[in-house]
Order: C-alpha cells, then structure tokens, then sequence
C-alpha cells in the first residue's frame, strides 16, 4: 500500500471513530450536538425579562465562553464535582456540585455516570474532535435504574426519546469539562465537571 493509500485509509479511519456517535443517534437529536454552543448562546441571550436567577447569568455565560484546550480520553477519567444549571426563557437555575465519573471499561468504553442528587445521568461518551466528545445516555430520577441511549437498544422508531440525554463534552484550557446537555430552543443544561 503506497504512503498517500495508508494516509488515506488512516484518515477515513479517524472520521469514522468521530463520527461513530451518529450511527445509534436519533436524527432528531442531531442537532443538539451540532448546534449545542448556537442554541445555548440564544438561550442566554433571550432570558425573559423577569427571568429568575438573572445573578448567576454571568456564570453560565463565562462556562459557555470558556476556551477549549485538546486532550485524549485519559483526562475525563475519574471523579468529578459536577455542578449543574439549567436554563430556559425563564430563567438560569444553578445547583450546588453534586458527584460524577467517567470510567473506562475493560472493553475500551467510556462510561458517564452522575451519581448523587435526585436527577441522574448514565451513557456512553464517543470521541468527537481533539477537545469534545459525545455523550449518548439516559435520564432518571432518584434510585430509578440507569437508562441507556434508546438508539443504542434497538429501540429505532424512537419510541423512549423521552428519557434519552444527548451531550457535547468539552475539554477547558483550565483543566474542567464543559457538557452542554439536550441543547433545544427551549431549554439548555450546562453540567461543570471539576476535580
């Protein structure tokens, strides 16, 4: 095989392994992770004028500002304090830190898990860029069993879309990770990953 073939083939390899987060998501949650950092500005940008928590708006718009550094699989594994705020036209809820992990599998799967406060998060996390990936999961409540990405089931018609979370994981210069999670144009949750 000529060098400009094995160029080629390592190439199409890489777009694959990036773009491997495609083949169970749902189409219409594409563009909550093309379109999550659109999405999340316009939010921020188009609170109501008697939104609630206006004070930790500078908060959320410095997280979704932040800069973003490149970094390999091996700086999301561990445990994290994960703060959560949520927002929509109303308003901007902040949450104290709660627990999360990213655990490597033994088979080589990167596995997200909220593990304390009343609202979970558990899926998967595919490589994206050099600085992002993807999270495909689900969403319960309390000590409901983790739920799986309804793509990642069979469940193709998208029959449970209600419980899946799709998020775009990012590495920041400073060391934390930024989620945008279930970026719509009605609502936005950003989680802060620190050590």
């Amino acid at each position: 095989m000529s060098k400009y073939a094995l160029l080629l083939f390592l190439l199409s390899t890489l777009a694959t392994a990036q773009d491997g987060w495609r083949v169970p998501m749902h189409e219409v949650h594409e563009p909550s992770i093309d379109q999550a950092h659109a999405r999340a500005d316009w939010l921020l940008n188009n609170l109501n004028t008697d939104a609630y928590g206006r004070e930790d708006l500078p908060q959320a718009r410095a997280l979704l500002d932040a800069p973003t550094r490149k970094a390999d699989h091996e700086a999301l594994v561990g445990n994290w304090r994960c703060r959560s705020t949520q927002i929509d036209p109303s308003g901007v809820f902040a949450y104290p830190a709660f627990r999360c992990s990213v655990e490597l599998t033994e088979d080589g799967i990167l596995m997200f898990t909220k593990t304390t406060g009343s609202q979970r998060r558990h899926g998967q996390i595919y490589p994206f860029s050099d600085s992002s990936w993807v999270f495909l999961g689900g969403r319960s409540v309390n000590d409901d069993p983790y739920r799986a990405y309804s793509g990642t089931l069979g469940d193709l018609d998208g029959e449970r879309l209600q419980d899946d979370s799709i998020g775009l994981l990012e590495t920041l210069r400073d060391g934390r990770i930024r989620i945008i999670f279930d970026a719509s144009e009605q609502a936005v949750e950003f989680y802060e990953l620190s050590r």
